[in-house]
């Protein structure tokens, strides 16, 4: 009776595997030289739809994905996804000055609503412009993504560095990547932290 009981037991101690994030974005390197062309990869654990924001180190807000308001952003699950410019290329060129910028990546269920940030088909950087986006990319960022947010969000957010000495070269599909899928973390609540004030969003730490 004893030795039938054996696996069971051990199954019980035995420690679950880690969870997938929900969302997690990462960046082909974290320090930039002004002109360098940046890869930006998301993975998602469900199917959803996706936003990616960028601020850059002077505080201008660029919509990296979707690259039209009325584009598809629907992506699935569990699949890694290479965000692209225009022609396919890189998801952004960094024109940056000195300083540090921020990527901000979300998926929702929903669909983002993006009326009040588009314009003639575009997007409109005029209503993207926050006023406090230099002292605080990160909260703004948040908080444009809450407002096209239909419901409850994930988010994932990585910075990277602009300097004008380049740095030392690693291989964009190596391990250097900035936010490998590696050692994930634990959970972090957007509504609880005072810095963001976001209801209905969670971000992945």
């Amino acid at each position: 009776m004893l030795l039938a009981l054996a696996p069971l037991v051990i199954s019980v101690l035995a420690p679950l595997p880690p969870r997938d994030p929900p969302i997690k974005v990462k960046l082909s390197d974290d320090v930039f030289i002004r002109g360098d062309r940046a890869r930006v990869k998301v993975k998602t654990s469900d199917s959803g739809y996706l936003l990616v924001l960028r601020a850059d180190a002077q505080g201008h807000i660029r919509v990296l994905f979707p690259l039209e308001p009325s584009g598809d952003a629907a992506v699935r699950g569990g699949r890694e996804v290479e965000i692209q410019g225009r022609g396919n290329r890189e998801a952004f060129t960094v024109d940056d000055a000195d300083g540090s910028g921020k990527i901000l990546a979300a998926v929702s269920s929903q669909p983002f609503r993006t009326d009040s940030f588009a314009r003639a088909g575009h997007w409109d950087y005029r209503a993207l412009a926050g006023g406090d986006s230099v002292a605080d990319p990160e909260a703004t960022l948040l908080s444009i993504a809450d407002q096209m947010s239909a419901g409850h969000f994930d988010y994932d957010v990585v910075t990277y560095t602009v300097t004008a000495h380049p740095p030392l070269r690693r291989s964009p599909w190596g391990p250097g990547w900035r936010g490998g899928w590696g050692g994930w973390g634990g959970w972090g609540w957007g509504w609880g932290d005072p810095w963001f004030g976001c209801l209905r969003c969670r971000r992945w730490w």
